[in-house]
């Protein structure tokens, strides 16, 4: 008797399960699980040319460097911060 607030307590999150099934994943076989993956349609493109993806990945990829690059400058120029400054 002296565990059963405890079990109480324990039950407590299980009642506020939904009993619906349709809030719960599908199971799959095991066979389907292990199974090779399958491209979907938009990556056949990848699938026949993967040099053409290449080249647009490297493409993108140097242009977010060179926006990157941009983006070290200082956000106030030089002339306007020494403005700023307190004379001394």
């Amino acid at each position: 008797m002296k565990h059963l607030p405890l079990l109480a307590l324990a039950l407590i999150p299980l009642s506020a399960c939904d009993r619906d099934q349709a809030s719960y994943p599908k199971l799959l076989p095991t066979n389907e699980i292990l199974a090779d993956p399958q491209l979907p349609d938009h990556a056949t493109t990848a699938a026949n040319s993967p040099a053409a993806v290449d080249a647009e990945t490297t493409a993108r990829a140097e242009a977010l460097r060179r926006r990157a690059a941009a983006l070290q400058a200082p956000v106030i120029e030089p002339d306007t911060r020494s403005r700023m400054q307190p004379t001394q």
